[in-house]
C-alpha cells in the first residue's frame, strides 16, 4: 500500500497548488462586486465597468482553466493508481485464492475501481479546499464582525450535522455493502454449478433464498438512504439559513453605515464559495464511505510487494529434498512430518486413501501453499529463496481439477508467457494432445470459455498436462493426471512418463493405477496426513502386497 500512497502524494501536492490558485483567483469575483457597487454604480463610468468586466471574465476563464487542469490531473492520478496497483492486486487475489487459509477476497479490482472513482471525481482532494473556508471566514470577519460570526456559526452547524451523518451512515452503508457482496458471491457460486441446480430443480429455492437475503440488504440500504435524505434536507436548510444570515447581517451593518453595499454583496459571494466544499462533501458522502471501506480492504488484504528482488539462482538439475514437511490449520494438522529425497530424474508415486493429504503435499511441493514447519529444497536452495518467475519456469504443476483459463489453447499451454509456437507444439506433442488440438475448430487458437467446459474433461486434462510440460521443467508435480483419461489417454500418460525419464525430469505423481506405479522409482504412502511407507517402488509394492495377502487368506477362511 506504500506504492498507492506514493502515487497519491505527488498528485496531492500538485492538486493542492492548483486548488490554492483556484481559490485565490475566485477572490476576483467578490472584489468585482465590491468595486462595481461602491464605485462604478455611482460614477456611471462605462469605461471602468468594461475594464472591470474584462478583468473578471479573464479571472473566470482562469478559474475554468484551473478547474480543467485539476480535473485532468485527478483523472491522471486515478489512471496511475490503477496502473501501478493492478498487478499487485491481481497477484494478491490469486495468492489469497490459492492459500490454504485464504480470506476469500475476490473483490480487489472492484475496490481499486471504487478508490479510482473517488480520486477522479475529487472525493478525497476537495479536503484541500477546507483551509480556504477558514480564510474566507476570516475575510468575512474583517468585513464586519457580525457577518463573520454568522458565517462561523453557520459553518460550525453544517460541519456538525455532516459529522453526525457520517458517524450514523458509515455503519449502515458498510453493513449493507457487506451483505450485498455476500449475496452476489452466493449467486456467483450457484451460477458456477448451474448444471446441478437445473438438473435437480434447485433454481426456485435458490432464487427465493436470494430474494430473502436481498430484501434484508435493501431494507438496510433504504433505511440509510432515508436517513441521508432527511439529514441532507436539514443540512441544506442550514446552508440556506447561513447564506440568508450572512446577507441579513450585511444589511443590518449597512443600515448602521458600518459596511458598504459592495461589501455586503461581496460577503454573500464569499459565503456561497464557503458552502461549495461542504455541499460537495454532502453529495459525495456515500461514495467517500465506499471508497474508504474499499481502501481499508485493499490495505488489509493486499500483500506488500517484495522490498528487493531475490538473487537469480543457476538453473537447477532437479534434486528435491523435503524434510519434516508439516501443514496445520487452526484446530487440525493436515500434513505431518513428510520427508523425501529425490535425485534429478527420479519419479515418485504418491498413493493413499481419500483425504490422506496427497493433494496438500502436491500444493506444498509446487510452492502454492506455505508449510507451517519443515522445508522444501530445490538443488539445495529453499523454495522460498527462488524468485517467483524463475521458479515458475523450472516447475510444472497439474492440479487435480483440469480447469483452464480464459484465452486460447496455445496461451494456456504457454502459461500466458507469450511463448513461441515451437515450444507450445513441443509441449502438446509431449502430452500426446497435438493431434487432438488440431481437430478443434480453431486449432491452437481455439478460445477457452467457462474454464474449458466446452471441452471434455479428458481433453482438458491433457491440455493441462501439456501446460505442465511446457518449457521442459526440471521438477514436475502431477496430481492424479489419469482421473479423466480413457485407455488411449492412459497410454499417452505412460508415454509421457517414459519421456520424463529420458529428459531427467524429477517427478512427483499422485496416482492409484498399478500400471503407472510400476514405472515409478520410489513410492510414498500417506495415511491420515502421515507417511506410512516410503522407499524404492519395488520394496513398497512388496510390503503392500504382503499386507494384502493375509487379509485375503483371512477372508477366504
Amino acid at each position: 500500500m506504500q506504492q498507492m500512497i506514493r502515487t497519491w502524494m505527488k498528485y496531492v501536492i500538485f492538486t493542492g497548488v492548483f486548488s490554492f490558485a483556484l481559490n485565490l483567483v475566485f477572490l476576483a469575483v467578490p472584489v468585482y462586486m465590491l468595486v462595481v457597487y461602491d464605485r462604478v454604480l455611482y460614477s456611471f463610468s462605462t469605461a471602468t465597468l468594461v475594464t472591470l468586466g474584462i478583468g473578471v471574465l479573464i479571472s473566470l476563464a482562469a478559474m475554468a482553466a484551473l478547474e480543467y487542469i485539476r480535473s485532468r490531473m485527478l483523472a491522471r492520478a486515478g489512471a496511475d493508481l490503477v496502473h501501478n496497483m493492478t498487478p499487485l492486486v491481481v497477484t494478491s487475489m490469486h495468492k489469497d485464492a490459492a492459500a490454504v487459509t485464504g480470506k476469500g477476497y475476490d473483490r480487489g479490482l472492484e475496490d481499486l475501481e471504487q478508490v479510482q472513482d473517488a480520486v477522479v471525481h475529487g472525493r478525497y482532494f476537495y479536503y484541500l479546499d477546507i483551509p480556504w473556508v477558514v480564510v474566507y471566514l476570516f475575510v468575512l470577519y474583517i468585513m464586519h464582525p457580525l457577518v463573520g460570526m454568522i458565517g462561523i456559526a453557520g459553518v460550525f452547524m453544517a460541519v456538525l450535522f455532516q459529522v453526525l451523518l457520517i458517524l450514523v451512515e458509515k455503519q449502515r452503508y458498510t453493513l449493507a455493502d457487506t451483505g450485498a457482496a455476500v449475496n452476489r458471491s452466493r449467486v456467483k457460486t450457484g451460477a458456477g454449478q448451474a448444471q446441478v441446480v437445473t438438473a435437480m430443480g434447485m433454481a426456485q429455492g435458490l432464487a427465493e433464498k436470494f430474494f430473502a437475503r436481498q430484501a434484508q440488504v435493501l431494507k438496510i440500504k433504504s433505511s440509510a438512504h432515508g436517513f441521508h435524505a432527511g439529514m441532507g434536507a436539514v443540512i441544506r436548510f442550514v446552508h440556506r439559513v447561513f447564506l440568508t444570515g450572512v446577507f441579513t447581517a450585511g444589511i443590518f451593518a449597512f443600515f448602521n453605515d458600518e459596511i458598504t453595499a459592495g461589501m455586503m454583496f461581496a460577503a454573500v459571494m464569499i459565503a456561497v464559495r464557503i458552502m461549495v466544499p461542504l455541499e460537495q462533501h454532502l453529495s459525495g458522502m456515500k461514495a467517500v464511505i465506499d471508497a474508504k471501506n474499499a481502501y481499508k480492504r485493499l490495505k488489509h488484504y493486499i500483500q506488500p510487494a517484495a522490498v528487493r528482488e531475490k538473487i537469480t539462482l543457476p538453473e537447477p538439475a532437479g534434486k528435491i529434498q523435503v524434510q519434516g514437511l508439516t501443514l496445520s490449520v487452526p484446530g487440525k494438522a493436515i500434513l505431518q512430518n513428510i520427508s523425501l529425497d529425490l535425485a534429478p530424474g527420479e519419479l515418485l508415486g504418491v498413493i493413499g486413501p481419500n483425504d490422506a493429504g496427497k493433494t496438500v503435499l502436491c500444493r506444498l511441493l509446487a510452492g502454492i501453499w506455505q508449510a507451517t514447519a519443515g522445508e522444501i529444497r530445490l538443488d539445495g536452495a529453499l523454495i522460498s529463496q527462488w524468485p517467483e518467475k524463475a521458479l515458475g519456469r523450472y516447475i510444472g504443476y497439474m492440479p487435480q481439477e483440469p480447469d483452464l483459463l480464459p484465452g486460447t489453447v496455445a496461451e494456456n499451454i504457454a502459461r500466458f508467457t507469450g511463448g513461441d509456437s515451437d515450444t507450445v507444439i513441443q509441449a502438446a506433442r509431449a502430452a500426446g494432445v497435438h493431434e487432438m488440438i488440431l481437430k478443434l475448430p480453431g486449432g491452437y487458437d481455439t478460445p477457452i470459455v467457462q474454464e474449458g467446459r466446452h471441452l471434455s474433461a479428458g481433453r482438458r486434462q491433457l491440455i493441462s498436462l501439456a501446460r505442465a510440460l511446457y518449457g521442459t521443467p526440471k521438477f514436475l508435480v502431477l496430481d492424479e493426471p489419469n482421473t479423466f483419461l480413457d485407455d488411449a489417454g492412459l497410454k499417452m500418460l505412460q508415454a509421457v512418463i517414459h519421456t520424463l525419464k529420458q529428459q531427467n525430469t524429477t517427478t512427483v505423481m499422485v496416482t492409484d493405477r498399478p500400471a503407472i506405479l510400476s514405472s515409478m522409482d520410489k513410492l510414498l504412502v500417506i495415511k491420515e496426513g502421515r507417511p506410512a511407507m516410503y522407499g524404492p517402488a519395488n520394496e513398497v509394492m512388496a510390503q503392500l502386497a504382503g499386507r494384502q495377502q493375509p487379509r485375503q487368506q483371512t477372508a477366504g477362511a
